[in-house]
């Protein structure tokens, strides 16, 4: 009997548990049941490439031949917190150069108004577009925009997700953080589906040094 009440208390907790993540989740514009879950540090990381915001190839088994590489996804052009991370990167890039890494930003967002964006906010930094998503869902980063949350992008920051992205689809990744070291594995990670939540400049050069 005590087993069954157990049981019955476990699934109970687990339900609660599901549907209070259900609950943050949605206010941050997710669709639950098409969040992947990213990958882990000791992965290998996949390769990809692409053309940054100045037409320079990227690949990123190249990039790691010379040191570290720090892999991130933002949202776009559009979003406050993902400008704020951009920026205090931007503002910390030469300590991160100092460490012997480099770093790519890549986005879901069409080319054209990406590059136009680097451009304006001065992002030296190589930025490329994933234009099928394909970096996106090798790395298991990418969900599903809710509608409601599609309204109030529209709303309040006068963006379609779907018409900016270059698949033309309302699909988003966890801006999430990879660093890859020179054997393209996955040294360290930062991953959050809660959006606002960011690796810091600082904890990326500690997580870098800590491997060096």
């Amino acid at each position: 009997m005590k087993k069954i009440i157990t049981f019955i208390l476990l699934m109970t907790l687990q339900v609660y548990s599901y549907a209070q993540e259900k609950d943050i989740y949605a206010k941050y514009g997710i669709k639950v049941e098409t969040l992947q879950p990213g990958l882990n540090v000791g992965d290998t990381a996949p390769d990809f490439s692409g053309t940054d915001q100045n037409g320079n190839k990227i690949m990123l088994s190249e990039m790691v031949k010379d040191g570290p590489v720090i892999v991130n996804f933002f949202r776009g052009s559009w979003c406050p917190s993902c400008y704020k991370h951009l920026k205090s990167i931007r503002d910390s890039l030469d300590y991160i150069y100092d460490t012997g890494a480099k770093i790519i930003m890549v986005s879901p967002e069409e080319k054209e108004s990406l590059d136009k964006f680097a451009t304006k906010k001065k992002f030296t930094f190589p930025m490329i577009s994933d234009t099928d998503m394909s970096v996106m869902n090798n790395y298991k980063v990418t969900f599903e925009v809710t509608e409601k949350y599609q309204k109030k992008i529209k709303t309040f920051l006068m963006t379609d997700i779907a018409a900016n992205n270059a698949l033309h689809n309302a699909s988003l990744p966890v801006p999430a953080t990879y660093i890859v070291d020179k054997n393209m594995k996955i040294i360290a990670k930062q991953y959050n589906p809660q959006y606002s939540i960011r690796m810091s400049p600082t904890a990326m050069i500690e997580a870098i040094k800590a491997e060096q």
